[in-house]
């Protein structure tokens, strides 16, 4: 790579540290030094480098025929740069705030017109498509913490901290719920449409979002990019990658338009009839189905103690986004089949991914339901009527698993109850769904492969299906990273926190899990703290066979074999 290419990119990067510096009001001097460095390093190397580009013109006017559009993108630069400096200094107001994300969206434009020269950077990049979703998060994650900096977010018109807009930002991405406010009083209406925002790109993923509208205006698709939904999808058969994606997108909007007005009808006894109303049934509707747990109520939905209604639809919510598309898209074709009996086509039936993931979820809610109960009866719901301890007991098990929402406090739950839902927690719901964890799916794979060992097989199954090796080979590499992710977050949490080890081990999986529940502790933790639970956030919902793909060396066949060696295992 050339070095006005890395230069080029190091121009970029610098260029994003600078923007956070600018908005993250940090009043260190030497910082504050770096910032303003940077703001001279950037002016300077795009004029500089517009200068030497026009002076290597034998013929001046034959530059500008060429390259107009980078000159045009460098003058708007130009002068964003001169607007922030003489009123972006003085002035926190929504306009200079924006001339400064406009000018850095400006130099990234400048830096691309420059492709031919740094496409091939940018193939490396996206060429494993891990290493492509892995950096969608990213980048979204960013553009959410800069967008939650700004003052038009929040209702006292300063913005949210840097560390405040990073910790929303990811675990709306992640879909998590884990928050450092209080969503309900510091968010204006702008602030919660980028909250929104975020939890629909974080539940859905921003390549298929991006994918999906390349396809509705009908522009072509390489076979690199199929290759990639492939991959997003689990989906084998990229003739059938359009259809699945197309099913995808209008089954989520379709549920959570169905989900808002069920909601709508009923918060219209509390609320009346109004856009307010509206907005809430949509936002928990879509917060809901993306498993995220962002509610716009004080502490979260306790105030919902008897209303069996609305604690009912929300899990119906939760539960299907947590199941999985591709168990949804089975279900519905299965019921299409029995319907209509199409002349000529066999029966469609459950496929074996979904008879897993139903029996799973159906087996950890129910057991899931009675441990709260039997924990929580006489403590948390002790002045609560039977029927009601029962209702919360089943919609904290459905919350548990995956989103975040709460109907009763879950700051003095007993330390047995702590420990037994951090495994729920851990499990999460199904894979390809909204939802994190370690998924339904890979505990199916472990158990069955922990049985043929038992019963002295050398090949695993489900059923009458045998499991491939290489999913057992995936299952445990996953199992074995999540505990390892566990133990060391809360090792390090215990190091900086003083809170009792259980409630330490609750928040951890909620965030690893991407659950979103938590015991009280993730508003008053430390710095260091809040970033060990970003990191297991992201870490939850990205997947850790995704972290580890993007992070590891190109696969070669490798022709030489080593002598094997004898082990003592046990």
């Amino acid at each position: 790579m050339k070095e006005y290419e890395k230069f080029a990119f190091i121009t970029i990067a610098l260029s994003i540290i600078s923007l956070f510096i600018e908005q993250s009001g940090i009043s260190f001097y030497f910082i504050r030094l770096f910032g303003i460095a940077i703001e001279y390093v950037l002016i300077l190397t795009v004029l500089t480098g517009t200068v030497l580009d026009i002076a290597s013109e034998k013929y001046k006017m034959r530059y500008f025929k060429r390259h107009g559009v980078s000159f045009l993108v460098t003058a708007i630069f130009t002068l964003l740069f001169i607007y922030s400096q003489l009123y972006g200094k003085v002035s926190s107001s929504n306009i200079a705030v924006l001339a400064l994300l406009l000018r850095n969206i400006f130099l990234v434009l400048r830096m691309s017109s420059k492709r031919k020269r740094v496409a091939g950077y940018v193939e490396k990049l996206t060429v494993n498509p891990a290493k492509t979703i892995l950096l969608s998060f990213v980048v979204v994650i960013a553009v959410g913490t800069l967008l939650l900096m700004m003052d038009f977010a929040t209702i006292d018109g300063y913005g949210l901290s840097f560390l405040q807009a990073l910790f929303t930002a990811t675990s709306c991405v992640c879909v998590t719920g884990l928050t450092v406010v209080d969503t309900a009083t510091v968010f204006t209406f702008g602030g919660q449409c980028v909250l929104l925002v975020l939890i629909q790109i974080g539940g859905l993923g921003l390549m298929l979002l991006s994918y999906f509208v390349i396809f509705v205006i009908r522009r072509r698709v390489s076979l690199a990019d199929k290759l990639m939904l492939s991959y997003m999808l689990s989906e084998d058969d990229t003739a059938s990658i359009y259809a699945s994606m197309l099913s995808i997108v209008l089954t989520t909007l379709i549920i959570e338009g169905i989900g808002a007005a069920l909601l709508f009808v009923g918060f219209i006894p509390r609320m009346g009839v109004s856009l307010r109303t509206v907005w809430y049934a949509l936002f928990h509707s879509i917060s809901a189905f993306c498993n995220a747990g962002f509610a716009l109520f004080p502490a979260s939905l306790e105030q919902f103690t008897e209303d069996y209604y609305l604690l009912f639809v929300l899990s119906l919510l939760i539960i299907v986004g947590g199941i999985g598309f591709s168990c949804i898209t089975n279900i519905r074709a299965m019921c299409d089949s029995v319907i209509h009996k199409k002349k000529g086509m066999g029966r469609v039936r459950l496929s074996l991914n979904t008879k897993v993931v139903l029996i799973g979820t159906a087996i950890l809610l129910i057991s899931g339901t009675l441990l709260f109960y039997i924990c929580e009866f006489s403590s948390t719901m002790k002045d609560l009527p039977i029927g009601t301890q029962y209702m919360h007991a089943f919609f904290q098990s459905v919350t548990f698993r995956t989103a975040g929402f709460n109907s009763v406090s879950l700051g003095n739950l007993r330390p047995v109850t702590y420990v037994i839902f951090s495994l729920f927690m851990l499990i999460g719901a199904a894979s390809g769904s909204t939802a994190g964890g370690m998924k339904v799916n890979t505990i199916a794979v472990l158990g069955a492969s922990f049985y043929s060992y038992l019963k002295g097989e050398n090949r695993y199954y489900i059923g009458h299906s045998e499991i491939a090796h290489e999913k057992v080979l995936q299952a445990t590499l996953l199992f074995i990273a999540d505990v390892m992710c566990v133990c060391l977050c809360v090792i390090l949490l215990m190091i900086g926190e003083s809170a009792p080890c259980e409630q330490i081990l609750f928040e951890t999986c909620s965030a690893l899990g991407t659950a979103g529940v938590t015991a009280g502790l993730t508003p008053d933790l430390h710095v260091c703290s809040k970033l060990i639970l970003i990191l297991c956030m992201f870490w939850g919902r990205v997947g850790g066979l995704t972290i580890l793909s993007s992070a590891s060396a190109d696969m070669t066949k490798d022709t030489i074999r080593w002598p094997q060696a004898d082990i003592s295992i046990g």
